[in-house]
């Protein structure tokens, strides 16, 4: 090993050139953790770390109890730093399909279009994918896929609204194939797969709860910001209720803006979070609404020698340096919802089906600390 560079930089870099040189071609699955420690003569956290980072950059995915695998080329760190459409290369026999989504937490996000591009793949059809924020975008992406044409439209609808967009409502009453993620209509059919937001503020608490946390913190967007954040926060405080506790005050929730979801660099702790920390020194557990908020908690934690804050999130969490971890995360299944998303609009092209949807019940998945 070249003692000058950092191992988890050593380790990172042997991955991308088995990927580089096509030893790992797209969906190969790549050695486990252990192997990848036992070869590097790392622990197997600095092997995990490494894995994550490019997990992270969208060079690699992880399949729940099957493992890591190679992302396809078209998700690499390039689609974290662009708005603009990425086109796989297309063949005349295949079909496409376009994926429009909004900013989004990066590790779920890129589990999410994994899920959507491997089920298409063996599908024998095409993903375009465009990257939005906001309704004009989210108008032009739809004509973008409608002047092409694409086959079929899956959506992850724009945040912060209320309603859906007039366009995507279009479509749907034009009996064009789309599948929604996330969020569905309740007036009109349609296809549509999303996890079930309201049982996972109870996860959390009930976690917490039976990890005798005292003091409870919440750190969350605006609870308007989506209909599954507004879910997380009734739901932790109904069950808060339920457990016989008091519901969190106002000065144990903390709202950050959305924008920080942008930011491409996540190793600055956003400064709100380090004085509610301060301001809150009674606290013994947090709960973010997702993994970019619980690596940014952690981070903290680690700064302010917090320790003993035990931290719970929604969405599989990244490894960072200097970070106190998430003892537990409430997993959503992306890659699976991607994979049903997927699924759902090739049938409904290929067999003309009925708009049915989809329910995803969270599971709790504890971390183990050793």
């Amino acid at each position: 090993m070249n003692t000058k560079i950092p191992l988890y930089s050593q380790i990172q870099d042997y991955i991308l050139q088995q990927i580089e040189k096509g030893h790992w071609p797209a969906h190969h699955q790549i050695p486990p953790e252990r192997e990848i420690a036992e070869q590097f003569q790392v622990s197997r956290i600095t092997a995990k770390n490494a894995m994550m980072g490019l997990v992270n950059d969208g060079f690699l995915y992880r399949h729940r109890g099957k493992g890591t695998f190679v992302a396809a080329r078209n998700h690499n760190k390039q689609a974290k730093e662009t708005t603009a459409p990425l086109f796989t290369a297309m063949q005349p026999s295949k079909k496409m399909i376009g994926f429009i989504m909004p900013w989004m937490e990066f590790q779920y996000s890129s589990l999410l279009i994994s899920g959507v591009e491997a089920a298409l793949s063996q599908l024998s059809y095409h993903l375009l994918f465009k990257r939005i924020k906001g309704r004009e975008e989210e108008s032009k992406a739809i004509q973008a896929f409608l002047d092409i044409p694409v086959d079929g439209i899956i959506i992850v609808a724009c945040q912060g609204e209320q309603h859906f967009n007039d366009d995507i409502v279009k479509l749907i009453l034009n009996k064009h194939h789309v599948v929604l993620v996330e969020r569905t209509m309740r007036d009109i059919r349609t296809n549509g797969v999303y996890c079930n937001t309201k049982e996972i503020g109870t996860l959390m608490v009930e976690y917490l709860c039976k990890q005798e946390a005292k003091h409870i913190g919440l750190i969350t967007y605006p609870s308007l910001y989506t209909i599954g954040v507004s879910d997380r926060i009734n739901g932790f405080q109904s069950a808060l209720v339920r457990m016989g506790r008091e519901p969190l005050s106002e000065q144990s929730i903390l709202s950050i803006s959305p924008s920080i979801l942008e930011e491409l660099n996540r190793d600055v702790v956003p400064p709100e979070i380090m004085t509610f920390l301060q301001d809150n020194k009674e606290l013994d557990a947090i709960a973010a609404v997702d993994a970019l908020l619980a690596q940014y908690v952690g981070m903290a934690c680690a700064k302010l020698n917090l320790k003993h804050i035990k931290i719970i999130c929604c969405d599989q969490p990244l490894f960072h340096s200097d970070c106190l971890f998430p003892v537990a995360y409430i997993d959503q299944s992306p890659f699976e919802m991607g994979t049903i998303a997927a699924r759902m609009i090739v049938d409904s092209i290929e067999n003309q089906t009925e708009a049915r949807k989809h329910m995803i019940n969270p599971r709790l998945i504890e971390i183990s600390q050793g």
